[in-house]
């Protein structure tokens, strides 16, 4: 007998707790602000789900919208008869890739309720809906525009730590113990969105990343996504977040990533890190002759235990070096080191296990500028 046939069985909110949970959870912002919710990384991560699946409806993935949007139920799992899991590999994953187009339809075609993009309400809900030790895949920009964590109020020069304290301490982060959380597309934006820049970018990212390790959750993974193609017409529209308001500014911390100023394993900057720097050193000279920025290097922890000091030291002295010869005013330069892997935004060993998609966000040069008076 054939494969069964996947149904998207369409539910209201109200309807998803008494719905048959699964062990996959998709959960999408999927707004007017966002890529098409669909690319070859979540196909990847649903063909390997039905590949494991042993029992009736083992392959099955929850996909959700927002906080309260449509909830489906997409079974992948492949079928030798009706009762019976097709266990020859070649034919069950060409079994389970005939179905696929449901699931990318939920994807695709599913919708959020309206409101801002709410991506810390979309984490509970799709952790209520993915028992231990299920996964939780999120997809979603998040540039949030809904409370407690709106960025239109909450400005681009927050902290992370302190907002994730101060979100863990009134409750409202959910408890993701004993399931792996894997982010999609964080930062990538699109449609009435502006991209944004790469210090807004990587401050979102190390947000995510740092609420998630809050979360408990066994694993957080970031994962690559390319860009995709613009939304489906007919998304919510959500408020616009607006990006002219990240300049470098005359107080606080801007975070350089690896990925963007520095060659691998190297203290040499790319080719194109001027276009990050120009408008840092151009920034420092409008400052009061008061502030002074002082660069921080950081590095990943590798298995091998070498914290990379030198390393971190070095990248931080020829930003500071570069930004000098970009115009930056030499009374504005002040102290240059090295950290290595001891204050990491994330853990990229979790388990001992070394994970690349979160040691980019630990591999990093820190400026922080602050008012030599207020420090006598």
């Amino acid at each position: 007998m054939g494969a069964v046939i996947a149904t998207v069985a369409a539910m209201s909110s109200s309807s998803c707790a008494t719905t048959e949970s699964t062990r996959l959870t998709f959960a999408a912002t999927g707004s007017a602000a966002e890529p098409v919710p669909w690319n070859d990384v979540l196909e990847k991560l649903a063909l390997d789900h039905a590949m494991r699946a042993a029992q009736v409806g083992d392959g099955a993935v929850t996909v959700l919208f927002g906080p309260e949007g449509d909830v489906h139920r997409v079974d992948l799992t492949p079928m030798r008869t009706e009762t019976e899991v097709e266990q020859d590999p070649d034919t069950a994953s060409g079994k389970a890739r005939t179905l696929l187009p449901g699931l990318r339809t939920a994807l695709v075609d599913g919708t959020p309720a309206a409101g801002g993009l709410d991506l810390l309400g979309t984490f509970r809900r799709a952790v209520q809906a993915t028992p231990a030790p299920g996964t939780v895949v999120l997809i979603s920009s998040g540039v949030q525009t809904a409370d407690p964590v709106d960025l239109r109020t909450l400005g681009w020069d927050f902290d992370v730590a302190t907002t994730t304290d101060d979100l863990a301490a009134r409750g409202l982060i959910p408890d993701a113990s004993g399931r792996t959380v894997v982010m999609l597309g964080i930062g990538v934006t699109s449609g009435t969105q502006p991209r944004l820049p790469i210090p807004a970018e990587a401050k979102v990212i190390a947000f995510w990343h740092a609420l998630c390790v809050r979360s408990g959750a066994t694993r957080c993974e970031g994962r690559d996504t390319p860009p995709g193609p613009q939304p489906v017409s007919g998304r919510p529209q959500v408020p616009v977040v607006p990006v002219d308001a990240t300049p470098t500014r005359c107080a606080g911390s801007q975070i350089l990533p690896e990925a963007v100023t520095f060659a691998p394993n190297e203290p040499t900057l790319l080719a194109g890190a001027d276009d990050v720097l120009r408008p840092i050193a151009e920034q420092l000279g409008r400052c009061p002759t008061t502030r002074r920025a002082s660069f921080t290097g950081h590095t990943a922890a590798v298995p091998s235990g070498d914290q990379g000091f030198d390393l971190s030291r070095r990248r931080a002295e020829v930003i500071r070096t570069r930004l000098a010869e970009l115009g930056a005013p030499a009374g504005a330069l002040g102290p240059a080191e090295g950290v290595g892997s001891t204050r990491p935004i994330v853990d990229n060993l979790p388990g001992g296990v070394f994970a690349e998609a979160l040691a980019r966000h630990n591999r990093r040069v820190e400026i922080t500028i602050t008012d030599v008076d207020e420090e006598h």
